[in-house]
């Protein structure tokens, strides 16, 4: 189990995060849902260790392999599709070769966007590309900040079924502002609230 107490984090002097408590348990699937501006992505990025917090405990995390998937898709531009996949494989063999590629194939993209440039794919197909490679990891802990935005309805719905399906007996945690995202995944949902600033601005 993951759990977190007293978690604290401002920045410039301005509170993002005042005394979050928060439990995730092995093998649960949890979306973190509030107002934009409540330190949603900061408290993923405090998970990853990509930020520091500035006080409150945390533990569970230690040996828990992670994959997000992050806002922006942080794809290389110059690699393709299938070769951003495989980057995340040490020495890539044929299996996970085969895997990237039902990942790929299960949300929606075909043998000609597997091949193109990251750069020249839509929108929607480098979204695509950068949540199967998360997936593609065997990883303990999936995080998902907003990975569906910008998906139409139909495509968005085969790429929530899909993580669904692909993070069974795994934890997840996805930020979403859809509670139909938090039933497809079938996700608890905990509401994060904005943090009380000094001046009581918003």
């Amino acid at each position: 189990m993951i759990e977190i107490q007293g978690l604290c984090k401002a920045f410039d002097g301005q509170p993002v995060l005042v005394n979050w408590d928060f439990s995730l348990q092995k093998g649960e699937h949890l979306a973190l849902m509030g107002p934009s501006g409540c330190g949603k992505t900061t408290f993923l990025r405090i998970l990853m260790g990509l930020e520091q917090p500035d006080s409150g405990h945390i533990q569970g995390l230690d040996g828990l392999r992670l994959a997000p998937v992050f806002q922006q898709d942080r794809l290389c531009p110059g690699l393709s599709a299938l070769a951003n996949l495989l980057l995340v494989c040490p020495r890539p063999t044929a299996r996970d070769r085969r895997r990237a590629l039902e990942l790929l194939e299960g949300l929606g993209l075909t043998e000609t966007d597997w091949n193109k440039p990251a750069a020249q794919l839509s929108g929607g197909q480098r979204r695509r590309a950068a949540l199967a490679r998360a997936l593609l990891v065997p990883a303990d802990l999936v995080l998902l900040d907003e990975a569906f935005k910008g998906l139409d309805q139909d495509t968005r719905r085969q790429a929530l079924a899909l993580t669904a399906a692909e993070t069974a007996g795994r934890s997840l945690l996805a930020v979403t502002h859809d509670p139909d995202e938090a039933a497809l995944l079938a996700a608890r949902v905990v509401q994060m609230p904005r943090a009380v600033r000094p001046d009581n601005q918003p």
